[in-house]
């Protein structure tokens, strides 16, 4: 009598399979996954600012309180501010209010009402 492959016994074999696929590439990445550039390739300027800022901000945090009256990191925080808000990189936009204005001040033709905020004339009421 010769065994019979069901559709279980397929399923499990390739869950299995998968597993096992999945263990290699774990081990692979991390066996070559964090290798460092070599002593003489260049980075970029941009690249090791980043590092110099990161590593200024960790030795501010190691600071604690003191941190607040120690000139480089605030120096740190403030770029670290710049460089994560834009400092004035993006286009000039209109603020919400201005782009609204118009509608805070004409009534609304469609349904015949004013806004809110504008008083109904006398002859209106």
């Amino acid at each position: 009598m010769t065994p019979r492959i069901t559709a279980a016994m397929t399923a499990r074999a390739a869950a299995m399979a998968f597993v096992l696929v999945a263990i290699a590439a774990t081990a692979i990445q991390f066996r070559h996954g964090d290798r460092k550039p070599a002593e003489g390739s260049t980075a970029s300027p941009a690249a090791v600012d980043a590092d110099l800022l990161r590593a200024e901000l960790a030795r501010c945090q190691i600071l604690g309180e003191a941190g607040a009256h120690d000139a480089g990191c605030l120096h740190a925080w403030a770029e670290n501010r710049r460089r994560f808000l834009g400092g004035g990189s993006r286009p000039s936009e209109p603020s919400p209010a201005e782009m609204f204005h118009s509608a805070r001040t004409s009534p609304n033709v469609a349904t015949g009402t004013r806004p809110l905020d504008q008083p109904t004339p006398k002859d209106e009421r």
